[in-house]
């Protein structure tokens, strides 16, 4: 990859979806689309987008996106329908303990598992939601007017910080969230990650724009559609994407299966002796070399677009092209394949002493089966079945393989019509 394409990906990581919602909230800002504070669109828009996205993210059962767009949500009702009513030292004191308690919830969301709403883990995170509440509500009270005066504390000149309408503990809780969800992300996007990274310069910017004023609640409410696009992004990932190599999933394949045209190739790629690799160094390396194998094979040539079929075995498709064209890009991945080496790590125990961590540098090799449809008529189904059977051939001639079906025969026919076209 060069290295503009690398910077590319890295822009592509950071800046969508999140980046396209803030420049259309801007837009419609600018061109005074959301200008009147009197219209109940305008002014109810934050309620009907958070309403929305909680119901959503409880539905499919989301819960860091559930508690994120809680967090926002609050946040925006206090600032709104709250602060307006408190007197305006107090109303400044409530602004800075909302604004350093967002931040760090949105943090925390971002090193969070998905544990469940109504879980015992789920019932915490409510009760904690509960608490803050009640600490925003108390260091509203004159009593606590010393304590509270502490948010607004300022640890240098205030010409550094000035520009951001925070104060200095709020704005370093700001900064802070935002540069460690950032650093991850640029490696590899993450929809929730990248919802969360949004939902904070969003809320920064409501911030800055005026807590309580309507500018700020669109900007909210943007914030809160960052995070339902990344509901949608994840329910969609888990119904298509394979969790655990990211590749395609069997749904997809299916589905692309359906759309072929008269041409095309398929072939079916197996992990070689993918039990015993398990049993050897366990399922977690195991994971790790499907793993490997499912990058390399995102990155295959000639067109083709590999699947997770299931267990260790994979699916390649080649839209409009024979086999004989593909078969190179194919053998080119096997060998490629065949010469990642990649450490295994596990755990050495012994006698009277701790478990010793070693490392192993181990590599992998994979057979693979192909067939063309050859615009005979075959349906997508027969031709992947000659795949396998083209597959289980290449096992029996020693694996670490690729074969390939002879054209112009019927499935059940294939299995004696093969021929080695490249073994290792």
């Amino acid at each position: 990859m060069t290295a503009s394409a690398k910077i590319f990906k890295i822009l592509y990581r950071v800046t969508l979806p999140g980046g396209l919602l803030l420049l259309i909230a801007v837009a419609l800002i600018r061109v005074g689309a959301l200008a009147d504070s009197s219209a109940p669109l305008v002014r109810f828009v934050p309620l009907v987008v958070f309403a929305a996205g909680l119901a959503l993210s409880a539905v499919f059962r989301r819960s860091r996106l559930f508690f994120a767009l809680l967090a926002v949500a609050v946040a925006q009702t206090a600032l709104q329908w709250l602060v307006p009513r408190l007197a305006a030292e107090t109303g400044q004191h409530a602004i800075s303990a909302i604004a350093l308690l967002l931040p760090l919830n949105l943090l925390a969301l971002a090193f969070m598992k998905e544990r469940g709403i109504i879980s015992p883990a789920g019932r915490k995170r409510l009760v904690m939601a509960a608490l803050e509440i009640v600490a925003v509500l108390l260091l509203c009270l004159p009593q606590l007017t010393r304590i509270s005066a502490q948010l607004n504390r300022t640890f240098v000149p205030p010409i550094f910080s000035d520009w951001s309408r925070l104060s200095q503990p709020a704005l370093m809780a700001f900064l802070l969230a935002l540069a460690v969800i950032m650093v991850p992300l640029i490696r590899r996007y993450k929809a929730v990650e990248s919802s969360l990274f949004w939902s904070l310069l969003l809320s920064f910017a409501a911030f800055r724009a005026g807590a309580s004023t309507l500018l700020a609640g669109i900007y909210f409410a943007t914030a809160g559609l960052a995070l339902i696009v990344a509901l949608i992004e994840t329910s969609y990932n888990m119904a298509y994407l394979d969790e655990l190599t990211q590749l395609p999933s069997r749904r997809s394949l299916n589905e692309a299966l359906l759309k072929l045209g008269e041409n095309y190739t398929i072939a079916m790629l197996d992990v070689d002796h993918f039990k015993k690799f398990n049993d050897s160094y366990g399922h977690e390396s195991g994971d790790q070399a499907l793993r490997m194998v499912a990058s390399r094979l995102s990155h295959i040539a000639g067109g083709g677009r590999a699947y997770r079929y299931g267990g260790e075995e994979f699916a390649v498709l080649f839209p409009g092209k024979p086999a004989e064209e593909v078969f190179v890009y194919l053998d080119r991945m096997r060998k490629i394949i065949e010469q990642s080496v990649f450490t295994v790590r596990g755990k050495d125990r012994r006698k009277g002493r701790r478990l010793l961590s070693r490392k192993k540098q181990t590599s992998v090799t994979v057979s693979i089966g192909v067939a063309s449809s050859n615009g005979e008529g075959y349906t997508p189904a027969e031709v992947l079945r000659v795949a396998d059977q083209a597959l289980y051939r290449a096992k029996a001639k020693g694996r670490n393989c690729t074969v390939t079906a002879k054209g112009g025969k019927m499935p059940r026919q294939v299995e004696t019509g093969m021929r080695i076209l490249s073994v290792s």
